[in-house]
């Protein structure tokens, strides 16, 4: 957690890849991503990362093609791809929606397909992104019931949210970023609003 423009955002896309950092090294699994000949597509399909703004995401014809664009582009049959994202879209609770337009789902909707087309690659990691900004009540408690299902599975899934009652409640371990900085590190049950609003700040 951490206020707008604390770095939140930025250090998560450093975890799979996506952004460089201009000095030092990042292991995953004892490998440095940095190696000239580090195969940074697998890195991709074992830290599986869901942006803030799910849309950006979606923008095939129907959902089925949408969550089988990834397997389709790393050379599986379309045989492979069919199967692989009609498992994802039922492990998220949208079963029977592939011939559907992402454009016409909720905000709600919208997020957990997201998350199906980076389940797809079967993660080790799942890096959500503000995963419940903007979606009602009812919505939120299904993006939440579906984190909690994951990792009962044995999934670690990092969660960057500024909703602090509710990361409180589904955490294990709370990180708090100020200034591109991680300022403070909170096991659940010392976790309160004040202390890491506290730490958050500076």
């Amino acid at each position: 957690i951490g206020h707008t423009g604390s770095g939140k955002s930025t250090m998560i896309q450093h975890l799979n890849g996506l952004m460089k950092a201009t000095s030092g090294a990042l292991y995953y699994n004892g490998e440095n991503i940095y190696d000239e000949k580090y195969n940074l597509r697998q890195l991709r399909n074992n830290v599986g990362l869901v942006f803030q703004y799910p849309e950006h995401q979606l923008f095939e014809i129907d959902v089925l093609t949408d969550v089988c664009f990834g397997p389709k582009n790393q050379g599986l049959t379309e045989e492979e791809c069919k199967k692989r994202a009609i498992e994802a879209l039922e492990l998220v609770g949208l079963s029977n929606t592939g011939k559907k337009k992402a454009k016409n789902f909720s905000l709600g909707m919208r997020q957990r397909l997201a998350i199906a087309i980076a389940l797809i690659g079967d993660p080790e990691f799942l890096i959500l992104d503000e995963p419940t900004r903007g979606i009602d009540v009812g919505a939120k408690a299904e993006i939440y019931q579906l984190i909690n299902n994951l990792a009962k599975q044995g999934m670690a899934i990092i969660v960057v949210s500024s909703e602090l009652p509710e990361v409180i409640g589904i955490s294990d371990r709370i990180v708090t970023f100020c200034e591109g900085e991680l300022t403070g590190e909170f096991m659940q049950e010392d976790a309160t609003q004040e202390k890491l609003l506290q730490s958050a700040t500076r």
